[in-house]
């Protein structure tokens, strides 16, 4: 995907770096010259690494606190068009950018500023919650924001370094697997993501009314069409496929539908449940609530984890959607991507397994800091309808599935909304395996086991 946004120009104009720039657009007077590369695999903004021959000192100058200056060799710049990257044809809110800013302090324990340039105004300073949930897993890390330049709609960022998607290392041969004790690193890192996010999400739950509510005041100027482009997409993705009829496949897009349309009823009506009940600032609502729905990335796939090759690190990106959402929906948009993955005809044998074992390990980390979540009958009938939704959807985005792996993907996708059944006390986990095949129903057997499903014996 190109970008029409000359980054080499903009970093040569700007005021952030402290030397005026000459005519060549790569070389700051009296200052290193840099190289620009975008970077590939965004769909909503694009991406690029700028990197400096010798290291830079910059200062935060989006913060209102007297700022310290960080030494830089490269930095990640996003700018946020007013339509979607990949399609110039879908507009959308630049807003997107302050949500991630927002997002990204909160969750580096920055200062929270939602200043004159955000919908809503004021400035909640330091939150912590969060902050300490990362820093008790070193392999996790989040970009911290250098800058936002709110005029030209581009976020300055910490740069992780070399990674590259999780889904991408996993499915990589065996061959290309650096070091002595990948697998072992492998685990390791399912073992902290699977526990980092459970974390995440119970510590979330604490933050005060105030932040959510102006956390979701923020993403809804730019989210309000996206339920129903769900919804549309996922009717458009089962027409003309064989084996379902219309009525089933009204069906089936009334359960994205209601589950999409039913969680945003629980957040609307615990969120006047707080204002009934007086919770404001510095105050929360019981994180074991069920009911409660977390902060998340929301838009939670494997391009948004990305992995270095002695599987030491792990960088969490692209927090734009980041807002009100549900553990279940999460992990099930999350699973659907790998699982697509698995059904690429570039995968190997080997590669699917170590996407199922990571994704076993995960979902078992998962389950031992939030058991009762994911065995619920309502987490998993959210679940379900979340991973068959991506998976019917996936087959537009992934364009090298070919024809035989686009059939496999609707097909499980299908399975996936089928087995979440009419209602929670209705699921059917058995239409989960009912025309597939042994190798593809025993993988998705043992990552669903490892998350509580009851699934039969392989």
């Amino acid at each position: 995907m190109a970008s029409n946004f000359d980054f080499s120009s903009y970093i040569s104009s700007t005021n952030l770096l402290p030397h005026q720039r000459t005519g060549d657009s790569r070389k700051v007077d009296g200052g290193p010259r840099f190289e620009v590369s975008v970077l590939s695999g965004g769909y909503t903004n694009f991406t690029a690494r700028a990197t400096f021959a010798e290291p830079i000192s910059l200062v935060n100058i989006t913060s209102s606190l007297p700022g310290k200056a960080q030494t830089y060799e490269s930095v990640i710049l996003k700018h946020a068009p007013p339509h979607l990257a990949s399609d110039p044809n879908t507009s959308m809110s630049v807003a997107r950018q302050v949500t991630e800013a927002r997002a990204l302090e909160l969750i580096t324990g920055a200062p929270i500023q939602f200043d004159q340039d955000d919908p809503v105004g004021g400035d909640l300073g330091e939150i912590h919650a969060l902050k300490e949930v990362l820093h008790r897993y070193p392999i996790i890390q989040v970009p911290k924001v250098i800058h936002h330049d709110t005029e030209k709609n581009v976020l300055w960022l910490e740069d992780l370094g070399g990674l590259r998607s999780v889904a991408d290392a996993l499915a990589a041969s065996s061959s290309d697997q650096a070091g002595n004790n990948v697998e072992g690193g492998m685990e390791e890192l399912a073992a902290q993501l699977g526990s980092f996010i459970a974390e995440f999400y119970q510590a979330s739950k604490t933050l005060p009314a105030e932040l959510l509510d102006r956390l979701t005041t923020l993403s809804n100027v730019y989210t309000s069409g996206t339920f129903e482009y769900l919804v549309n997409s996922t009717r458009d993705a089962l027409d003309g496929t064989p084996g379902i009829e219309d009525k089933e496949k009204d069906e089936l897009v009334r359960r994205v539908e209601s589950s999409l349309t039913d969680k945003q009823m629980r957040k609307a009506r615990r969120r006047a449940e707080k204002i009934a009940l007086g919770v404001t600032h510095g105050e929360s609502i019981d994180a074991d609530d069920e009911e409660n729905p977390c902060l998340g990335v929301v838009d939670f796939w494997p391009g948004s984890v990305l992995v270095n090759s002695d599987w030491n690190k792990c960088g969490l990106i692209d927090w734009e959607y980041f807002g009100m959402s549900d553990e279940a929906s999460e992990l099930g948009m999350f699973l659907a991507h790998i699982h697509i993955t698995k059904f690429k005809p570039s995968t190997s044998t080997g590669g699917q397994e170590r996407l199922g074992k990571f994704m076993s390990t995960l979902f078992q980390a998962y389950s031992r800091h939030s058991p009762l979540q994911a065995r619920s009958k309502c987490f998993q009938r959210q679940f379900l309808i979340s991973h068959g939704r991506e998976l019917v959807n996936g087959v537009e985005m992934y364009k090298d599935l070919g024809a035989e792996g686009s059939r496999e993907v609707t097909a499980a996708g299908i399975r996936s909304l089928r087995a979440a059944g009419p209602s929670a006390d209705e699921l059917n986990l058995e239409a989960l395996w009912k025309g597939s095949d042994e190798g593809g129903g025993n993988w998705l057997k043992e990552v669903l086991s490892s998350l509580g499903f009851l699934v039969p014996e392989t």
